[in-house]
């Protein structure tokens, strides 16, 4: 099974580490527009893997699946030209920054008979996993409401990405609590109510919210609290602050993704995740088991879960968020 990789950056190198030693896949190629990107591939990968400056060289050099790593706005042409080639798809998180662009890649996944992975990687935490457990044991009861912080310091939108002014801490962060909430409960939002703060990023440069909070009611009766920022201090312990806390009829649970046991004093007081770090000689994390997982479902002929209709109902979602906060960002002017 021969895999292609669009998007020559942090997760598209990611990926194909990953896969580099799982049975029955080789990443072939990857494609990138950005030349500094193929450069930083070839640097890492060497002539083990063939690069291309288009999608189309990539889908003509004989793939038989393809990895949508690319930024979240830049998923639909790829997509949509993997599927109409009859090309198997892992695609990143969220499936697209708008309902439109969503709706027509799940209408090419299922026109065109491949399978598509939307890459919700918390579904691969061992944290969420046991939550998830507990839950199908009805050890819980009835969900009856989801909290989720996750929210990242400022070195997030102004070091990592190149592209932050072109998302926020809604479309980068929110589509995985949301699924988080939907995955948990076993249901789908019926209605949204949302705000968000913008400015401060701003002013550094970056147009885009601060912070966005969503309250969403899901069709179980389950309220669902979801709060994402862009502007923690870098001053944190972490880059990321990850929080869950789910209450049910029968008991409540707790996920503190920012306390894993291990804190340095250094040049500053700081926490650290376990995951992802190289265990037996090979890196072992979240996104790791979720893209083995997603080739071996390849190559033993499983659909995977969560698909495109999962992501488009996210995406619907996250884009109603967007609307109701620039709704109201407008009406306070």
């Amino acid at each position: 099974m021969n895999i292609g990789i669009v998007g020559c950056g942090i997760r598209g190198q990611l990926f194909a580490d990953a896969l580099s030693a799982e049975a029955g896949v080789t990443v072939t190629g990857m494609a990138d527009l950005s030349v500094h990107a193929r450069e930083a591939a070839r640097a890492r990968f060497g002539a083990d893997i063939s690069l291309f400056d288009s999608i189309e060289k990539l889908y003509d050099s004989g793939i038989d699946a393809v990895i949508v790593a690319t930024p979240d706005f830049a998923h639909l042409a790829p997509a949509v030209e993997a599927a109409k080639r009859g090309l198997h798809l892992m695609i990143e998180k969220p499936l697209a920054t708008s309902a439109d662009e969503a709706r027509l890649i799940r209408e090419a996944v299922v026109k065109h008979g491949v399978t598509c992975l939307v890459a919700f990687e918390n579904r691969w935490n061992p944290h969420f996993l046991k939550l998830r457990r507990l839950i199908d044991e009805g050890r819980l009861g009835r969900i009856v409401s989801v909290n989720a912080v996750l929210s990242n310091t400022y070195f997030v939108p102004e070091k990592m990405l190149s592209w932050s002014a072109a998302s926020s801490p809604g479309w980068f962060l929110m589509p995985h609590t949301l699924d988080l909430a939907m995955w948990m409960t076993g249901s789908t939002p019926v209605d949204t109510t949302a705000r968000g703060t913008r400015g401060v990023l701003a002013r550094r440069g970056i147009d885009t919210w601060d912070t966005v909070d969503a309250l969403v009611v899901m069709e179980s009766g389950a309220v669902a609290g979801l709060r994402s920022s862009w502007i923690l201090p870098e001053s944190s312990s972490h880059i990321v602050d990850f929080r869950l806390e789910i209450v049910g009829t029968e008991g409540s649970a707790r996920i503190d993704m920012n306390e894993q046991g291990i804190t340095t004093d250094l040049d500053r007081h700081a926490t650290h995740w376990a995951l992802p770090q190289e265990v037996g000689g090979e890196e072992e994390g979240m996104a790791q088991w979720m893209v083995r997982s997603w080739a071996r479902g390849l190559v033993e002929g499983i659909v995977p879960v969560p698909g495109p209709e999962h992501g488009q109902i996210v995406t619907d979602t996250i884009e109603t968020v967007h609307r109701l906060i620039e709704e109201a960002h407008r009406a306070e002017k």
